[in-house]
């Protein structure tokens, strides 16, 4: 059987990715990192936020050329997608706006890739060429692996849309860039996660780490215990109500947009990043792991699950690698 290694968000941090293969055992050899028995199976989000976009893209896409890698799209490379396909609704601009505030807004979160990848240029094309091919989600035997959240409608809908192995036609990139329609919405599910509504909750909005005010909170779909909104509503530690103050205790009424989400005990593992985890890492339910560890971050850790087969899922075979005598 195959050794699986599920790798989290690496945002343009290849000294971590490296390491990290290092530390699991993987060489470098004809070009790419290989371990015999083992691959790799990365969750997305590889570009934007870090230092050395380039070489990310080299390891990655080499691993994923030579089969000792497989991967799955995350949001980042999706919104990169959508940044360099024109929008025949609104001419001159793009599926992500490149005008206004919004454009500006999405500059500031893409503008580490475009400095290292410069927009237009031959290797900007390949490379947003590559992200189209990337397919949703992983399903194997033993596992699932999925970039934000594990959804089965959602994700029976997007192969209906986009068959798995197909690439994203411009058409479809435009739909699910625009609010409101049906594949929007399938995409917010499956590359960044369903939300739930504070405000509607007779909740507060809050800060979060970037000080912009959230009127939703993440839904916590992988915690298949959960029963309310106390159970279901991520907010981080610390995070402020929009005027500064501690941000009140979420109270546990019903919710019935996590029940709709959340992922079943009886399913088999699912693995995910994308939700920026701090602190020590540990497995999220008993058949669902979160790889995210904020990589990018000061001191944050590139997280890797190593799937064996085992039956019972154990955060003995979490791996991390902080670059810092880890």
């Amino acid at each position: 059987m195959t050794t699986y290694d599920i790798i989290g968000d690496i945002h343009g941090c290849a000294d971590k990715l490296e390491g990290l293969l290092l530390k699991l055992g993987y060489v470098e050899r004809q070009g790419a990192y290989r371990q015999t028995g083992h691959q790799v199976l990365f969750v997305g989000d590889f570009i934007d936020r870090g230092p050395k976009q380039v070489r990310t893209l080299e390891v990655v896409r080499s691993m994923v050329d030579a089969g000792s890698a497989a991967a799955v799209m995350g949001n980042h490379e999706f919104n990169a997608v959508a940044y360099a396909t024109p929008d025949p609704g609104k001419p001159g601009d793009y599926a992500r706006s490149h005008e206004g505030k919004a454009g500006a807004k999405h500059l500031d979160s893409h503008g580490d890739f475009l400095a290292a990848v410069p927009f237009g240029s031959p290797l900007h094309r390949e490379v947003v060429g590559w992200f189209r091919t990337l397919p949703f989600y992983l399903e194997l035997p033993e596992l699932r692996v999925v970039h934000a959240c594990w959804h089965s409608r959602s994700i029976f809908d997007l192969d209906g849309i986009r068959p798995q192995g197909s690439s994203m036609g411009d058409g479809f990139v435009v739909k699910a860039s625009t609010k409101k329609t049906h594949e929007h919405k399938l995409i917010e599910v499956v590359l960044k996660g369903p939300e739930v509504s504070l405000t509607k909750n007779n909740l507060p909005a809050f800060r979060d780490k970037e000080g912009v005010p959230r009127e939703e909170a993440r839904l916590r779909w992988w915690r298949n215990d959960a029963t309310t909104l106390r159970d279901f509503a991520e907010i981080p530690p610390g995070s402020p109500t929009e005027d500064g103050e501690p941000y009140p205790d979420i109270p546990e009424i019903p919710c019935p947009s996590g029940e709709k989400y959340r992922y079943p005990k009886d399913e088999r593992p699912v693995f995910f990043g994308h939700y920026w985890k701090q602190g020590g890492i540990s497995l999220e339910g008993p058949n669902t792991v979160c790889v995210d560890y904020s990589a990018v971050s000061n001191g944050g850790a590139l997280v890797a699950y190593r799937f064996e087969g085992e039956a019972a899922l154990t955060v003995d075979h979490l791996v991390s690698f902080t670059g810092t005598g880890s």
